[in-house]
């Protein structure tokens, strides 16, 4: 199981994901000059939570835990592949949910966006890495069946 270079590239998703759940991503700033983050788990103004962002928590929580599984679909490749394509369509659903509340609470509070986090990065790098499994993936059944096809 290890042995596969896929199986580092998912363990890296889910470490990524995780840690986008817990990293602060956006900073926000309004006109009196008061500095707001966005993290996973909500809008903070000086460690104070003022909306909570659910949808993002849940999708890079959501991204991490079907990563997870999807290690352990070694023996099923067809399956690991529709499991790794789900897992980047909920890596594409963290941006979607957090530019969403980004958007909707900015334009509530009056918010400007001041800075970004590494936080935002790191899903990206989570996709790249999930593309590169799927690739890795695929080219191992491809080498089976010319395997089967040999028999």
């Amino acid at each position: 199981m290890l042995q596969r270079i896929q199986t580092v590239y998912l363990l890296l998703v889910v470490l990524l994901m995780a840690a986008a759940a817990f990293t602060p991503l956006l900073v926000l700033s309004n006109a009196e000059g008061s500095v707001f983050d966005i993290c996973s788990k909500g809008i903070f103004e000086g460690g104070k939570l003022l909306k909570a962002t659910w949808g993002v928590l849940s999708m890079a929580g959501l991204g991490a835990l079907v990563a997870l599984i999807d290690i352990f679909l070694f023996k099923k490749r067809t399956l690991q592949v529709r499991a790794a394509m789900f897992t980047t369509f909920l890596i594409l659903f963290f941006y979607v949910t957090l530019f969403t509340y980004y958007y909707v609470y900015s334009n509530g509070l009056g918010l400007s966006l001041e800075g970004v986090n590494y936080g935002v990065f790191l899903p990206l790098v989570a996709l790249v890495l999930n593309l590169l499994a799927i690739q890795k993936i695929k080219a191992d059944e491809k080498l089976v069946k010319s395997l089967d096809r040999i028999r």
